[in-house]
């Protein structure tokens, strides 16, 4: 799929036609930074309770004291 996705590329690069190009280049940094935002959203912008991140920081010590 990659290399079908390449030789289209190229194709287009040397029929310059570089609008098309340009366009799919775009398309696929802003579905990117989309999926990138999405990821974000989902697993890392809630902060952690402090209560849970003391606890986990106190399993932590004593797992490594044993």
């Amino acid at each position: 799929m990659l290399t079908n996705y390449i030789n289209h590329l190229k194709r287009l690069k040397e029929a310059s036609n570089t609008s098309h190009l340009m366009l799919e280049i775009t398309l696929i940094i802003v579905l990117k930074v989309i999926l990138l935002w999405l990821l974000w959203a989902l697993c890392f912008s809630q902060p952690i309770a402090k209560d849970a991140r003391q606890l986990a920081v106190t399993r932590m010590i004593l797992n490594r004291s044993n």
